[in-house]
């Protein structure tokens, strides 16, 4: 999954060549360091892989167009094995070896709760990440940190509509027994009882190894109509609909962003049959193969083909390094902003710079133009699974929450 190092070298060496001398902020600053956490290894380890050559090529693209400022970028990352004090600790080794360090990309909600204590005066940096935790959406308690998109809380907002809309009326909530799984449960209950849906089940399974016939027993007597799944990436959710399917259960199932990766429904699809034929799911931005996907997205695709050539990336972009790439693409654009007018990059100036936000044209990653409000991006859409096709199709138009 990786870009190889002398295919990296050279398309970086290509990319900087032409950069003139630049005009730093901070006269010591001969290039600004993003650094970030990765799960590498341990349960999330594909979507960690699947992301690390996209941060490389964010750094190339970011630095063909001159980077922050006229100074180039650097993009610095470490394995977390998804345990948020493995990723604290990378993050303090950063700030005491990466003086111009400017952004941080974090791999989890535990981490980004675990750090925000220390985002103080000189340990504080503008800070994205993997997460979409409702709480993190909070510019007084965490200034720095922002969601790439709408929370999760947000997300069971506009499934819960969604099945609203369907004609449903009883609804099943199945979630990890994770901090990610259990974020928007409690808002959901509300949520749906402020629809006129009736919450026939709240399930928690672990995140990985779950007793898949417990849970879809548990299912089928609770007679819901749809199953809202959360807190899952690779595995246990196409696990808990492929049992509910040999069980005869016509549930409609739905997922929030990272049970939307469409690898993972062909995979499924592949080794199980059409089992997944008809799960919906929010995706706040385009999928890479979108018809109508703008210059962003056409720049990643020639990108990938020169540089990721006979890996998978090639021509594909995975769901997880489009949240990745637009989560670091806000970074940029509010430090690029405090650098257009003089100021130097704090974490002070770009979390300013980042409330100002507004009616943004992304380059195709959204279909609208999209706001920063309280740290978020409250936009998506729904997106729907066709087993013939094999490709997740929209069912909605794009909203805000």
């Amino acid at each position: 999954m990786h870009l190889k190092r002398r295919q990296f070298l050279a398309t970086t060496a290509a990319a900087t060549a032409g950069l003139a001398a630049p005009v730093t902020l901070r006269a010591q600053a001969r290039e600004y360091v993003i650094g970030a956490s990765l799960p590498l290894t341990g349960p999330f380890a594909t979507a960690g892989q699947m992301v690390a050559p996209a941060l490389r090529m964010f750094e190339a693209l970011v630095n063909e167009d001159g980077g922050i400022g006229g100074v180039p970028i650097r993009i610095t990352a470490e394995d977390s094995g998804y345990i948020p004090a493995n990723a604290l600790a990378n993050y303090q080794r950063a700030l005491a070896t990466e003086p111009d360090m400017v952004m941080y990309f974090g791999d989890s909600t535990g981490f980004m709760k675990l750090v925000a204590p220390e985002l103080r005066g000189a340990n504080a940096r503008l800070m994205g990440s993997t997460s979409f935790a409702s709480e993190l959406a909070d510019p007084a308690g965490n200034p720095y940190q922002y969601l790439p998109g709408p929370s999760y809380e947000d997300q069971f907002d506009i499934l819960l509509q969604q099945v609203k809309d369907e004609g449903g009326s009883t609804v099943a909530f199945i979630f990890s027994n994770t901090e990610f799984g259990r974020d928007p449960i409690a808002h959901g209950r509300a949520k749906a009882e402020e629809l006129g849906l009736q919450v026939v089940l709240e399930e928690s399974t672990r995140e990985q190894g779950a007793d898949i016939p417990t849970h879809v027993t548990r299912l089928a007597q609770s007679g819901a109509e749809y199953c809202i799944l959360q807190g899952y990436v690779t595995g246990v959710w196409p696990q808990l609909i492929g049992g509910a399917r040999q069980f005869g259960l016509p549930t409609r199932f739905m997922g929030t962003f990272w049970g939307m990766e469409n690898a993972i429904a062909d995979r499924v699809t592949a080794e199980a049959g059409p089992i997944l034929d008809g799960y919906a799911g929010v995706m706040p931005y385009r999928y890479f193969y979108d018809p109508e996907r703008g210059p962003a997205y056409e720049r990643f695709a020639a990108f990938q083909k020169t540089a990721f050539v006979g890996t998978p990336l090639e021509n594909y972009l995975p769901t997880w390094g489009i949240q990745a790439l637009f989560s670091l693409t806000i970074g940029v654009e509010a430090l690029r902003r405090v650098a257009d007018k003089g100021l130097e990059l704090t974490a002070d100036n770009a979390a300013e710079a980042l409330s100002d936000l507004r009616d943004w044209d992304t380059g195709g990653f959204f279909g609208v133009p999209v706001s920063m409000v309280n740290n978020k991006i409250g936009t998506g859409r729904v997106y729907r699974y066709s087993a013939e096709t094999q490709l997740f199709g929209p069912s909605s138009d794009w909203f805000t929450v």
